[in-house]
């Protein structure tokens, strides 16, 4: 089965990008490893533009059309972590560099726990919902879910699990609506930021995706 959406390509990646880091801005947890700003947009810029390479390559990766309200990169567990060779592969070099000059260096060790937290929670096959972000300007309109519905509906069929972490408690409810429990909720070291756990058990999905 096929998403009715527009599956975009790396000619889509700089609009897509300039969504999500609105979308981003203020996440936690780019807020606390960058506290400006004017440097925390660039570097989100970046950030999504570097995931959404890399989706396309590894993963699979979603928009609702090609106006970008919201978009999704899903990733299998085959392709997790998102490694050093298969990040040079997939992402380049102008975006990596970007991404450090612009302060992202800074979200490393985070970002090392919560994907450590991943693999020792979910030591099976999986699907990550990597991120969904939704232009401000569109949220709370269901574009989130014309992404997000098809694919657990996918998973199902697949009886494969689905794993996600966020750190903004606004998304805890929202997935849970979708069948998502927490699996952990723990303090990221040497921070004051929260971090959420969550899974799908696909082989008990219920009607939710419909």
């Amino acid at each position: 089965m096929r998403l009715r959406t527009h599956t975009y390509t790396q000619g889509d990646v700089p609009k897509a990008a300039t969504m999500l880091a609105k979308a981003f801005r203020d996440y936690p947890l780019l807020a606390y490893a960058i506290p400006d700003v004017n440097q925390r947009a660039v570097a989100a810029y970046h950030y999504c533009s570097y995931v959404l390479y890399y989706g396309i390559r590894y993963g699979e990766a979603y928009a609702t059309s090609a106006h970008m309200e919201a978009v999704a990169v899903w990733l299998s567990s085959e392709y997790f972590p998102m490694s050093m060779w298969r990040t040079i592969r997939a992402v380049p070099l102008s975006v990596i560099g970007g991404f450090g000059k612009a302060g992202g260096s800074r979200l490393k060790n985070p970002s090392q726990y919560i994907d450590a937290r991943h693999e020792a929670l979910t030591p099976f096959n999986h699907w990550n919902l990597l991120f969904l972000g939704v232009a401000p300007e569109r949220q709370g309109q269901g574009y989130s879910s014309l992404l997000r519905r098809p694919m657990l509906a996918r998973f199902d069929d697949e009886r494969l699990p689905c794993f996600l972490e966020t750190m903004d408690a606004r998304n805890v409810p929202r997935y849970q609506h979708f069948g998502f429990q927490i699996i952990e909720k723990s303090l990221v070291p040497g921070t004051e930021l929260s971090t959420w756990a969550m899974l799908r058990d696909g082989t008990t999905a219920d009607s939710r995706t419909s």
